[in-house]
């Protein structure tokens, strides 16, 4: 695990985190397809060697759109292609009404020769050429949404799967294209009786700008095009059809508690009724989702009743990781700028995350990212990871298997996998990133003693 400077400690260790899947490369998750397809213009321009220098064959352009169509659905690509009699002019006229005409991405296989080329307005991917001339103007890569990748055409890595990683890296930007794309029609839920929409953390006194709202959905609106509308206690509460729900048998909150029971590991310091009170919190939340026409959720109450007692509270962590089952991000704190980090890994990449508290111990040179909640199925798909049903530590009953002390998840993650924190912060647009391992919990050189990931 790499080490952490001062600055990294201070604003990491600070508040809450999305912490991504472990495991197997990005590479291997396919798209999550959508009813509109995304559009990319696609344009290849000359590379060297030329013809007089090689008798190499490279890799013809037709065989590399070939392969990107097959590697990702749920795109069309408008090719063109200076080898194949494309005029650049055309090229560049094109490019400038990429924004006008409804493109959502422009790939530039090549030098683009016009610096106009990554002005355009839209997401650009400018893939250079191993041995062609890379005369890109890199300073306004940041100021004009560009990114790089390259390929490998001619094959000159000595070693096939370098050539291979750098097509898969192209792969991976044009899903962050796809994403972007998804971003736009997406719509946040935030239920929390906050004055604002997104949780804040920090120093508890203090006190946010008057148009704190006004800015946080400006920058989500201005970068993503994603749509946030905020309920709260009473909205939930008052709803009928929750009231039915949470006063009422339900065979259906019986059947998901039985499966989360019959999956787990084990259960301690809970009881039944409190695994069936969180299915019936992941049925409420859909009915919330529904009548508000949301598609992802950031759910911050803790009652589904009016004047709740202490053992009528509720807590969403069973829920979160169901919905992400179903490959739908829903958290169990409304704090914006995770939930939209997870967002954008799980339409990306199909990945869920764990939301997580942070905290770095540096006498065991270990990060520690803990929560009630996490993704069962860090991997996507259907590979899944053992759990242990638990009770809840923001229970207000002090008792344990006892009703009113909730349910939660203890997930048994694997050792040695690669773990990547980061999380988006939308008006400042940083991206904060850390990486590390996994270390040994149950078994080996353990880094703790057992009692410590319980109280965890």
């Amino acid at each position: 695990m790499r080490t952490l400077n001062r600055r990294d400690f201070l604003r990491t260790s600070t508040g809450a985190f999305a912490a991504c899947s472990l495991g197997s490369p990005l590479v291997a998750s396919r798209f999550q397809t959508q009813a509109e397809p995304t559009r990319i213009y696609l344009a290849f321009f000359g590379s060297a060697p030329s013809r007089d220098d090689t008798d190499l064959e490279p890799i013809p352009n037709e065989e590399m759109v070939r392969q990107l169509r097959e590697a990702c659905p749920g795109i069309e690509f408008e090719v063109r292609d200076l080898a194949r009699g494309a005029s650049f002019q055309t090229i560049l006229n094109e490019a400038k009404e990429l924004k006008e005409t409804g493109y959502d991405g422009l790939v530039i296989v090549g030098w683009p020769r016009d610096y106009d080329l990554l002005r355009t307005g839209v997401p650009t991917i400018n893939v250079a050429v191993v041995n062609d001339f890379m005369n890109n103007p890199y300073p306004l890569y940041p100021q004009h949404r560009v990114i790089t990748a390259s390929l490998d055409p001619w094959r000159f890595c000595e070693d096939p799967k370098i050539t291979e990683r750098m097509f898969q890296d192209l792969v991976d930007k044009i899903k962050l294209l796809h994403m972007l794309k998804r971003m736009k029609n997406e719509r946040i839920l935030t239920v929390t009786d906050s004055a604002y929409v997104n949780v804040t953390y920090g120093d508890v006194l203090k006190h946010m700008p008057e148009d704190y709202n006004e800015q946080i959905l400006g920058a989500i609106g201005g970068t993503f095009g994603t749509h946030v509308k905020k309920i709260g206690t009473r909205e939930v509460t008052e709803d009928e059809d929750i009231r039915n729900l949470w006063e009422h048998e339900s065979a259906e909150a019986n059947e998901i508690a039985q499966r989360w029971i019959r999956n787990a590991n084990r259960m301690m310091n809970t009881i039944e009724s409190e695994v069936v009170r969180s299915a019936k919190v992941y049925l409420a939340m859909n009915i919330l989702m529904k009548k508000h026409d949301a598609t992802g959720m950031a759910f911050h109450i803790r009652t589904l009743t009016k004047n709740p007692r202490p053992e009528d509270a509720v807590f969403p962590a069973l829920a979160t990781s169901e919905f992400q089952l179903n490959g739908v991000v829903a958290k169990c704190q409304s704090h914006l700028n995770i939930i939209l980090s997870e967002m954008l890994l799980q339409y990306a990449y199909g990945r869920p995350s764990m939301l997580g508290d942070y905290a770095v111990d540096t006498y065991n040179n270990t990060s520690m990212v803990q929560h009630c909640e996490g993704p069962w199925n860090p991997w996507g798909g259907e590979r899944r990871v053992p759990y242990i049903l638990t009770d809840h530590r923001e229970r207000q009953i002090r008792g344990r298997s006892t009703t009113g002390v909730g349910a939660a998840s203890w997930i048994l993650y694997p050792e040695k996998e690669p773990v990547t924190l980061w999380q988006i912060d939308v008006l400042s647009k940083e991206v904060l990133v850390h990486t590390g391992t996994t270390v040994p919990m149950l078994s080996g050189a353990k880094r703790y003693k057992d009692h410590f990931y319980e109280m965890m």
